[in-house]
Formats: structure tokens, C-alpha cells, sequence
């Protein structure tokens, strides 16, 4: 699903809250919201100043089985996976193997010479201008089952855009952002993000997974879209359903969607970003740096709402904040300037994942409220 769409779903509305959220004042939310949404499984965590404040399951992973979530439950995070996707890019910039302003062709000389004006950094900022390896927005139908048959299949389509040009949510760029990886490290992406990642900051709990794995400790998906418009966007009922395998999971598709894991080891890897482990600061500032458009504008959803490398970014002046949603069913979201960091992991597509966050994020600083 894009990302515009997943950002259109109707945010919560709020009202101002002390700046030091007891702990019942969270369940309260969460479970009200929980109820209001729909939701059967939730798990959240809170880390304020490099410390975990809240970390806490509620409802039931399987509804079918009334097995309840707890801290340890395993979700699957879908397009969050792109902003550590965006971390291995820049761990090879960093390591002077890459750079942001390479031409894809200078690593995929197979790609065809119509993309030679399209960039790392216009893969990564969904500003490419090719076309989409998503058929359809809503059904996540792919061009074809295999990366090198959809690579064909893609260069026989005129692009869209000029490179730079517009902005359009894109799961083309993060196919060849994997491929380059791969092409650098001489290993398979996930082997990659295990080596230098997982293994390294002890997430034990992270793997890669399409839907129809058997992934242990994972939480049955639920949705409440009940039909989609390519242009509307998502209908949502009043009811949940058991949510179908998307096309979208497919082994070539982890680079932008792919991760299953815990909120325990979002934090893990949270913490690591603060204490510079995964990036130096001056990388993740690059990182986390709204995309300019080819006539120099910074490019924006609305407002102070626009797309870095990787991460959606809101330049609020004084409460910066970067993260992702996925699947419209989870959301990941630091607020850099109050050094706060919501995760949100739930079971059900359609949940408004980014409003629940921001809406817990509002309990430890009024004036993150939506």
C-alpha cells in the first residue's frame, strides 16, 4: 500500500496532556483506542532519553486461539523495513564503497541506459521517477514472481517521471537498492543486515518472512479494509477479518518490506542508533534530511511533512521527528528534539498505526499531538 495512503487514514483526535505520562495514563489510551479501532493485539514500547519507560502487550496476538500478546510477540513490520534497508545503504557510504549520487547503472550495468540518470539517492528518497514493480497500489500485485523477470519487464515500461523530478512512493527503487547492496557485499541482503546488524546488536527475534512462513512467536495479521480504491484509498469496516498473504511478500520485495520482529529489538536497535553503533551522527542527519526535488524545493507532503532517505520526516520546528509505518498496521517514530521514540506494533491492517503513535507520544510531550 503507499505511503500516501497510509498517511490519508484519519488521525486520532487529542487533547493536551501532562508532559509526564503515568503509567495507567498510557493503558488507558491504548486500550481506548484499541477498543475504537478495532485492534486485537498491540505492543508498544517507550524510550525517553536513551531508557525504556514503557514497554507493554495488550489484547491477543491470536483472536482465533485467544492467545494473548505479549512483549516478546513478533509482527510483521512491512515497509519499516525500508528505513533499515536505508541504514545498509549508508553503511556502505560511510565505508566510502558507495556513494549517494552514484548512477544505479554504474552497479547494475544490466539495467537499462534510460535509467542511467537515476541515483542511490533517488532510490531511496522515492523520487526515481520509474516505474512502479507494484501493479496495483491496493491488491500489492507484482510485475512478475521473480526479481530478474520484473527488472525485464520494467525496462520495456516508459518511465514516469523525469529522476528528481516528483515524488511518488516507489517499491522499484528499493528492489535496486538490494541489488546494489548485494553487488558491494558479495552476499544476500538479509545475510547482510545479519552480519552487520541483527547479529551484532543481539536481535535475536528479527528475521525475514513473507506471509505464508511459518514464523515462530508470530501475531496472526487482521484487517479492517474492506475494499480499496487506487485513488481513494482504503475503505475500512466496522469489523475485522483475517487478512490475505499480500503479493507485496515476496522474497525479492524484503529489501523494502520483508522484516518480521519484536518490539524488544526495535528498541535494541533504537538504542544503538542513539549511541552511534549502527551510524555516525553526521550520516544519520544525511539520513534523516527531507529529499530535495530537482528545482531545489524540499519536496513535502503537507505542511512540514515530507520523505528523507528512508524515513518520513516532519521538520516541526523544535520536535523533529522521523520514522515509518507499515502495512498500515505498525509504526516506528522518533522524535528526535524530545529525545522520545514511540514504537507501535498491532495486528490489524487498517489501525492508523502513525496516529496511535503520536497519540502515546503526546502523553510524555503535549505538544506532539496531532
Amino acid at each position: 500500500m503507499k505511503l500516501g495512503a497510509l498517511f490519508g487514514l484519519t488521525l486520532a483526535l487529542l487533547t493536551f496532556l501532562p508532559a509526564t505520562a503515568r503509567p495507567d495514563e498510557v493503558d488507558d489510551y491504548i486500550q481506548a483506542e484499541m477498543q475504537k479501532r478495532r485492534i486485537p493485539g498491540l505492543t508498544l514500547a517507550v524510550t525517553r532519553d536513551g531508557k525504556v519507560v514503557k514497554q507493554k502487550a495488550y489484547g491477543q496476538a491470536n483472536v482465533e486461539l485467544a492467545v494473548p500478546a505479549t512483549p516478546e510477540t513478533v509482527y510483521q513490520i512491512a515497509s519499516t523495513t525500508k528505513t533499515l534497508t536505508a541504514a545498509a545503504v549508508l553503511k556502505l557510504v560511510e565505508e566510502g564503497k558507495l556513494s549517494l549520487d552514484d548512477s544505479v547503472t554504474k552497479w547494475l550495468p544490466e539495467a537499462p541506459a534510460a535509467w542511467a540518470g537515476v541515483t542511490v539517492r533517488h532510490c531511496l528518497t522515492h523520487t526515481s521517477g520509474l516505474p512502479d514493480i507494484v501493479v496495483d497500489p491496493c491488491s500489492l500485485e507484482l510485475v512478475a514472481d521473480t526479481r530478474e523477470e520484473a527488472i525485464k519487464k520494467l525496462a520495456g515500461m516508459p518511465v514516469v517521471a523525469k529522476p528528481g523530478e516528483t515524488w511518488s512512493y516507489n517499491q522499484t527503487g528499493y528492489v535496486l537498492l538490494g541489488m546494489i547492496i548485494e553487488k558491494i557485499a558479495g552476499v544476500r541482503f538479509e545475510e547482510f543486515l545479519q552480519q552487520r546488524f541483527f547479529g551484532p546488536l543481539s536481535m535475536t527475534s528479527t528475521r525475514f518472512g513473507d506471509a505464508r512462513e511459518i514464523v515462530p512467536g508470530r501475531a496472526s495479521l487482521y484487517t479492517r479494509i474492506e475494499s480499496c480504491d487506487a485513488k481513494t484509498g482504503p475503505k475500512l469496516s466496522d469489523r475485522i477479518y483475517a487478512a490475505q498473504p499480500a503479493y507485496l511478500y515476496n522474497p525479492y520485495m524484503h529489501t523494502g518490506a520483508g522484516i518480521n520482529t519484536t518490539a524488544g529489538d526495535l528498541v535494541k536497535w533504537n538504542l544503538a542508533l542513539d549511541e552511534g553503533k549502527v551510524l555516525k551522527p553526521a550520516t544519520l542527519t544525511e539520513m534523516w534530511s527531507a529529499a530535495r526535488l530537482a528545482d531545489g524545493q524540499v519536496f513535502r507532503f503537507g505542511g512540514t511533512e515530507g520523505y528523507a532517505h528512508g524515513w518520513a520526516v516532519d521538520d516541526r520546528p523544535g520536535h523533529k521527528a522521523v520514522g515509518h509505518s507499515g502495512g498500515a498496521s505498525t509504526a516506528y517514530w522518533r522524535f528526535l528534539d524530545d529525545k522520545l521514540t514511540v514504537i507501535v506494533l498491532t495486528n490489524l491492517q487498517g489501525s492508523d498505526p502513525d496516529s496511535l503513535a503520536r497519540g502515546v507520544a503526546a502523553l510524555y510531550v503535549p505538544e506532539l499531538a496531532p
